[in-house]
């Protein structure tokens, strides 16, 4: 593997920031930032009529025969105009699929077989789509940087891709294999978890870009801790930071959260439209009139995000409703008059108007999830010291969000919302690529052990473990722990290092198995809470010193992804690579 210091000879770092919801690329050149880190270029998207925006809607558009068509507000469009003409069936249709990952995590091993569904639910390889994705958003930075006359092309750039901090390690690697699947070199690319992104970009802004931040106190400075609160449209990721000497931050606390971003309230919108209407119709919308349907939610995204002081006070919140949908759901009024929303959600003509109470209430469970998880983790010993609360993401932007942190926090802490939330993940990430020597110590997620035998004990070890080797009883599969959850992590530092011997004299390679627990201390690679994670052999083809040959095994955390230094205490032979976590187990 490359040196954790890769890229320093690039003349640009580009990131790439998969989101949920909305995705988007920035760009910056390393000479400038080294004279001015925010100095971070964001293309505009254009997409229908009037829309314009910073990051484009997560969606791919592919053809009958699985080819790419289009990505962003045009996959949108073209899809759209496809269903009009009842052509659609044919094209492959993903939208916000990057949860869908997230799901199928969560059930089942993550692969490079792993599929997700389009929106008819045919299922496609995950790491095509996603690969589809990275790889227009990079074709479009390069035409970008073409028009702008600038000198640098493709072998000038530095990628960065980011990831939720909470996924683990499969899964950022699945993101690094999308990117090298989409022609990234796997020596010009870095993974970066984005609430570290995000803590990197609001540390250079100015005090006056960061709303709720005391003008006489420098938000930043040495000894200054934080909890950082990352909000996207997916997942909120949660961790505590301290700024250390030289602007170096410091995780405290792993990073912990779950799926309570912003698609979890429009859920809750499209399950209130859908008690009104009934599911039968509420599917024939979204299938038939598509084009309406992401409208309703273009609209719903617009107030679910901004503060309009002048209408804080009003008692509803309008939203325009398709005449597509009031046309085939006859007589939506009195639908409406008929559910427990009645006299809170009123039709007129095309116009929803929800009752001001009504709206903050599908925020609500996501809201009372953030605020209990916030609530926990600062009342941990960690978190003692902790300054004030910096709320960053797309989701962050949500007045309704704010409002609930502030009431929950703000007679203990500062609660701090940068300018453009939603851009300090992507803006950061180039910092990240410049410098990640920037984060010098994160946490441990879970704990990391290499499978082993031992001596059999049987007042120890379940005598299913035991079997024969050179006619001595011996233990299997047992979990020899080099990292135990909540370990600090140091940046370029091996951890751990262990040694082992192989178990027969003429033994030619010996077979590291790389397991991870949610608990501290498992006994064994298959207690309940244990995970295959990968697997690599290491040469031993000098056998001259029989049994007594060692080889010494490290793991290595300093950097986004994990990697393993073995060393052949016999003949000097290292090895420092990364694991295959995509494999099926052996």
């Amino acid at each position: 593997m490359a040196s954790w210091r890769k890229g320093d000879n690039m003349l640009m770092v580009a990131a790439i920031d998969f989101g949920t919801t909305y995705s988007g690329y920035a760009i910056g050149a390393r000479s400038e930032l080294e004279e001015d880190p925010p100095r971070v270029f964001c293309p505009v998207w254009q997409g229908k009529g009037d829309i314009m925006s910073f990051k484009a809607p997560t969606t791919v558009l592919l053809n009958e025969k699985k080819q790419f068509v289009a990505f962003g507000y045009e996959a949108e469009e073209q899809y759209a105009e496809l269903a009009e003409e009842e052509e659609h069936e044919g094209h492959y249709y993903f939208r916000r699929f990057k949860m869908m990952l997230y799901d199928k995590v969560r059930t089942k091993r993550l692969t490079m077989n792993t599929t997700i569904p389009d929106i008819l639910n045919r299922e496609i390889p995950a790491v095509d789509i996603f690969a589809h994705a990275i790889r227009y958003l990079k074709g479009h930075l390069l035409e970008n940087l073409e028009q702008r006359k600038s000198i640098a092309t493709d072998k000038d750039i530095f990628w960065v891709v980011t990831v939720p901090a909470i996924w683990d390690d499969p899964a950022k690697q699945f993101m690094r294999k999308a990117a090298e699947q989409a022609g990234i070199d796997r020596d010009k690319l870095r993974i970066a978890l984005e609430p570290e992104a995000a803590s990197i970009w609001c540390k250079h802004l100015p005090v006056e870009k960061l709303q709720g931040s005391d003008n006489r106190i420098d938000s930043f400075q040495v000894g200054s801790k934080y909890l950082v609160l990352d909000a996207g449209g997916g997942t909120i990721d949660i961790t505590i930071h301290e700024v250390k000497d030289e602007g170096k931050l410091r995780e405290l606390t792993r990073a912990s959260g779950g799926d309570w971003g912003g698609v979890s309230v429009d859920k809750a919108f499209e399950a209130v439209l859908t008690e009104i209407v009934g599911e039968g119709l509420m599917e024939e919308f979204r299938r038939t009139y598509t084009a309406d349907y992401l409208e309703l939610f273009r609209d719903f995204e617009i107030k679910k995000r901004k503060r309009n002081e002048s209408n804080e006070n009003e008692a509803f919140v309008t939203l325009k409703i398709p005449l597509s949908l009031v046309e085939i759901c006859k007589n939506l009024a009195g639908k409406i008059a008929c559910t427990k929303y009645n006299g809170n959600i009123d039709l007129e003509l095309d116009k929803l108007r929800i009752n001001r109470a009504t709206f903050v209430d599908l925020f609500r469970t996501t809201c009372d999830r953030v605020v209990d998880h916030v609530k926990k983790l600062l009342q941990s010993p960690k978190a003692k010291g902790v300054d004030f609360i910096l709320m960053v993401g797309g989701f962050s932007e949500s007045p309704v969000l704010q409002d609930a942190v502030k009431s929950a926090f703000c007679s203990k802490y500062r609660v701090i919302v940068p300018q453009e939330a939603g851009l300090t993940v992507l803006r950061g990430a180039v910092l990240f690529g410049k410098d990640p020597s920037t984060i010098d110590c994160r946490i441990a997620q879970r704990t990391y052990g290499i499978a082993t035998t031992r001596k059999f004990d049987p007042k120890i070890h379940k005598e299913s473990k035991k079997f024969q080797v050179n006619e001595e009883d011996t233990c299997k599969d047992l979990f020899s722990r080099h990292v135990k959850k909540d370990d600090e992590l140091i940046l370029n530092v091996a951890q751990a290092e262990k040694t082992y011997t192989p178990l027969k004299a003429d033994q030619k390679s010996m077979l590291i198995s790389l397991y991870k627990s949610e608990n501290d201390n498992p006994m064994y690679i298959d207690d309940p809470g244990c995970t295959f994670l990968g697997s690599y052999d290491v040469d031993m083809h000098d056998t001259t010193g029989g049994l007594d040959r060692e080889v010494k095994v490290s793991l290595l955390f300093g950097d986004t992804e994990i990697e393993v230094q073995s060393l052949v205490v016999r003949t000097g032979d290292k090895t420092s690579r990364q694991f295959e976590f995509l494999e099926d187990e052996p």
